[in-house]
């Protein structure tokens, strides 16, 4: 059976960056939806209105989130949770792809996500909290550590969660549709970040954690010249690099840049 696939496109800035990732997207997963989801500041998301950006950046529909950017950068399971009650239960799909503006995929997502079951849920750097450690700002800063108690006391309080506490690097997610429709209905608590609630809830819902595979493990120094959360920008080279060697990565995070070669031998 052929899973039906959309990408939630996931942006706040740079809509040329955008245009280009979008436009690489359809090259390489063709018939795939491609809907926006915008948690920028509120000025440019009246510009996304006025300019239509359902055209200008080639995306099928264009959801705002109703919070602010801030917001919209701690809490994207939240984000697109809202995204699903209001538009992406009406949608034919059966998983949803949160893929950032930054994140550059060079293969098709049936490529990129083969070992991931369309019933399990996909994350980035799937890590025991224990060894995440105290560099991590939810860990180490006392105000976002006391979030982050509070978030699985809660768990343990209202969901009876007794499992061992995980983070993921929010980049590059997938979800089943049943995964998204009990997550939107749970309403989760805007506690901590998402990097720990999306473990968490997909332990509590009973789903199957599958690890993505862009970074081999959080701890991982090798792989920061080619995908990190750190904001340390990916550059060119690297990418061109690892697309020209046979079996090479296809993943990238952050990039923030357009990358003409990219394009060129994406359509050959």
């Amino acid at each position: 059976m052929v899973t039906r696939r959309i990408v939630v496109f996931r942006f706040d800035r740079n809509p040329l960056v955008c245009r280009a990732r979008i436009r690489l997207l359809r090259r390489l997963n063709p018939g795939v939806p491609i809907v926006g989801l915008y948690g920028g500041r509120r000025g440019f998301r009246r510009a996304c209105f006025r300019l239509g950006s359902r055209t200008v950046l080639g995306l099928d529909s264009f959801y705002a989130s109703r919070r602010s950017g801030h917001w919209s950068w701690q809490h994207g399971d939240l984000a697109i949770a809202a995204w699903y009650r209001d538009v992406g239960r009406r949608l034919d799909f059966d998983v949803a792809h949160l893929v950032e503006w930054d994140l550059l995929l060079l293969a098709p997502l049936d490529h990129l996500y083969r070992d991931i079951d369309p019933s399990a849920v996909g994350l980035t750097a799937y890590t025991p909290l224990s060894e995440v450690g105290e560099q991590w700002e939810w860990l180490r800063l006392p105000e976002l550590r006391i979030e982050t108690e509070q978030l699985f006391r809660q768990a343990r309080e209202r969901w009876g969660y007794r499992g061992e506490p995980h983070a993921c690097i929010g980049v590059g997610p997938c979800f089943p549709r049943a995964f998204l429709d009990e997550y939107a209905a749970l309403e989760a608590p805007e506690l901590g970040h998402d990097e720990v609630r999306l473990p968490l809830f997909a332990a509590i819902l009973g789903y199957r954690l599958v690890d993505t595979g862009f970074r081999r493990s959080w701890h991982e120094e090798e792989d920061d010249p080619f995908f990190n959360a750190s904001g340390q920008a990916v550059e060119t080279a690297a990418v061109l690099a690892e697309l020209r060697r046979p079996g090479g990565r296809r993943a990238f995070h952050p990039v923030r840049q357009i990358i003409a070669e990219v394009e060129v031998r994406c359509d050959q």
